[in-house]
């Protein structure tokens, strides 16, 4: 099963890098780039300094664009966020001093940026699994060598979900690594650090802060972690407020309210869809938030065994991550990539102990790998072989592989909680 997993990863890579080698893939055609001088507002145009030597940058459908477009937006005097989206221009809602990582690599250009944002992203994702790999088998009744660990490391890179954000410029790789280093601090007791690591993630999305949960424990001063959390959050705030003004930070945190009370709206037909929707109680509509809400139940049984008991808390921190995909309707198939570090500090275990537990995983991850492919077909752009089953709207539907790779995941890791809290094996 291992092989297989590793396996997919590296086919993954091969055939992106071929694609993208050959300019196939949209996001890596030749001579697609437009430039523009001129951004079109509402409240009136914002233009770049004749003088400058830099320039708007058009390049859907990808998401880099849109950060590289904040930055020229605010050096030509003109407002962080862009919530009117005019044309080919999108939207920029992350925490206002995510601003600064995006200007420092954006001051040689578009092309050039978009270069570091990927180099960066890859480093990123192989460096947070080695991470997460190297302290975690120091728990494990195994010890594979250095070079195995990087092997591994390597091939996560393929992970489609996580290689999803490679293409379109997505920050979920950075999150990823800091969920990374979250985990590495809470094994060596730096729990300040680890705090701080989830907070800079949570810069960039507010719901990629639950891995939080496992420092919300005095056990072993692990509450340090929350310390650690909260002076960041807060530190990055009085900066904001510094450096954009009041108004600026405050309309941040007006567009994460309005985007938290629309996240609860139904789910539409499968036609509307897109390439990157991850629906898990789909069939119940308007109800769902119900269905949503009540798998936080037993994750709330683990946290409080967890906290009281010092028990389960790799089941609670594969857990924290799975939450986002049963609990929240706003997360997609980007935001999928996050489970990985799941599936390696969980994996590690399972490996160990083996039998049906890993074979179990290792489907749910293979689910999750092949789930861009197949909504490509079901929704993307071969949706057109599928024209014949377009109103079978339930039959569509089900086809959703991340869906019940997040869901057999998430009952493995209740299971094993559950035998980690009574002292029963895992077998």
């Amino acid at each position: 099963m291992l092989i297989i997993c590793l396996s997919l990863c590296i086919l993954n890579i091969l055939l992106v890098g071929i694609l993208a080698g050959t300019g196939t893939l949209k996001t890596a055609e030749r001579g697609d780039i437009q430039y523009t001088s001129t951004q079109i507002s509402p409240e009136g145009d914002i233009t770049v300094p004749p003088e400058a030597d830099y320039r708007y940058a058009i390049e859907r459908p990808t998401d880099a664009d849109a950060f590289y477009n904040m930055v020229i937006r605010v050096w030509s005097g003109g407002p962080l966020y862009n919530t009117w989206q005019p044309d080919n221009v999108q939207e920029f809602h992350y925490f206002p001093t995510t601003y600064y990582f995006f200007a420092t690599i954006s001051l040689f250009g578009y092309v050039v940026y978009k270069f570091i944002l990927l180099g960066l992203s890859i480093l990123a994702t192989g460096f947070g699994t080695y991470l997460l790999l190297d302290v975690e088998t120091e728990y494990a009744d195994f010890e594979p060598s250095k070079k195995t660990l990087m092997g591994i490391s390597a091939a996560s890179i393929g992970f489609a979900p996580m290689v999803a954000n490679f293409k379109v410029g997505q920050m979920t790789p950075f999150a990823y690594l800091c969920a990374a280093v979250a985990w590495w601090s809470y094994r060596r007791s730096s729990y300040t650090g680890g705090g701080t690591a989830i907070a800079l993630a949570t810069l960039v999305k507010p719901y990629w802060a639950a891995p939080t949960m496992v420092f919300a424990s005095l056990s072993d001063n692990r509450w340090r972690g929350l310390l650690g959390f909260g002076i960041t959050i807060l530190a990055a705030n009085a900066l904001s407020v510094a450096t954009f003004g009041f108004d600026t930070t405050e309309e941040y945190y007006s567009i994460i309210v309005d985007t938290l009370l629309a996240s609860s709206k139904s789910v539409g037909p499968v036609t509307t869809w897109s390439v990157e929707a991850l629906n898990v109680f789909w069939f119940l509509g308007e109800y769902a938030v119900f269905a949503r809400l009540l798998t936080i139940v037993p994750v709330v049984w683990v946290f409080v065994h967890y906290v009281r008991r010092n028990k389960a808390d790799i089941e609670l921190y594969a857990l924290s991550i799975l939450l986002l995909f049963t609990a929240l309707g706003s997360t997609t198939l980007i935001d999928l990539g996050l489970v990985l570090a799941a599936f390696v500090v969980f994996g590690v275990h399972a490996f160990g102990v083996g039998g049906w537990s890993f074979a179990i995983l290792g489907g749910a991850f293979v689910l999750t790998h092949v789930h861009t492919y197949v909504m490509e077909v079901v929704v993307g752009s071969g949706h057109a072989n599928l024209v014949g089953l377009l109103d079978a709207h339930p039959v569509l539907t089900l086809l959703q592989p991340g869906v019940y790779g997040v869901l057999a995941f998430y009952v493995l890791a209740l299971w094993w909680a559950r035998r980690a809290v009574s002292g029963m094996p895992y077998r």
